[in-house]
């Protein structure tokens, strides 16, 4: 109990109201848009993001004719993360017009992200599976739990205090049934980095009472 309140303390005392949106990214008609920086989000319009680390979540919608016939292409949700200052960016994805080079592409996604002088821009990304019978994805709380994890598109700082409290009963245990101390160390170590000097004092006091 004492962890959960000191994690949700820290996630209230970091955010941020002067942040400024100064990044915009461009996206092509077949990108849809699953979330963005972990919230729900939709369509392919351009996007103006925070300066700084940013995240998206999307498909790769497109219909394609083979051999005669029209096919409809929906790809598995791709993470991307990626970071930029004062810019104007371009999501590029290759051409898909057979089935092979659909399953290609689920298979080990490709894609480019250009800078408004065509120079490629730096970017990690994963795909972003739920294994199993799929009626509805809550993928704020799917793309939360990815965020916590060491997978290579992670990027923590999205993660909100809400979401951690929602995952709290799923935290995984050892065979004891203790909380896994990687991921205590984990939350604690971000929310400490987060959190302003007032806030990490009053903390380290806290730990000592």
């Amino acid at each position: 109990m004492k962890l959960r309140t000191a994690l949700l303390s820290f996630a209230a005392c970091s955010i941020s109201f002067s942040s400024f949106a100064d990044v915009t990214l461009n996206l092509p008609q077949s990108a849809e848009l699953v979330l963005v920086n972990g919230v729900n989000a939709e369509g392919n319009a351009p996007q103006t993001l925070n300066n700084g680390n940013n995240q998206i979540a999307f498909r790769y919608d497109k219909n394609y004719r083979e051999n005669g016939d029209t096919h409809l292409f929906r790809s598995e949700v791709v993470v991307m993360t990626f970071s930029g200052n004062d810019a104007t960016y371009t999501l590029q994805l290759p051409n898909i017009s057979s089935a092979y080079q659909a399953q290609k592409f689920n298979n080990q996604p490709t894609m480019s992200l250009l800078s408004a002088d065509g120079s490629d821009i730096p970017f990690k990304h994963d795909v972003l599976i739920k294994n199993g019978f799929q009626i509805s994805r809550d993928f704020p709380q799917e793309i939360a739990k990815y965020n916590l994890s060491t997978a290579p598109a992670a990027l923590a700082a999205v993660v909100t205090a809400s979401e951690i409290q929602q995952m709290q009963p799923v935290i995984p245990a050892t065979k004891d049934n203790k909380i896994d101390q990687a991921y205590v160390t984990k939350m604690l170590n971000y929310w400490y980095n987060k959190a302003d000097t007032t806030t990490q004092q009053s903390f380290k006091a806290s730990l000592n009472k």
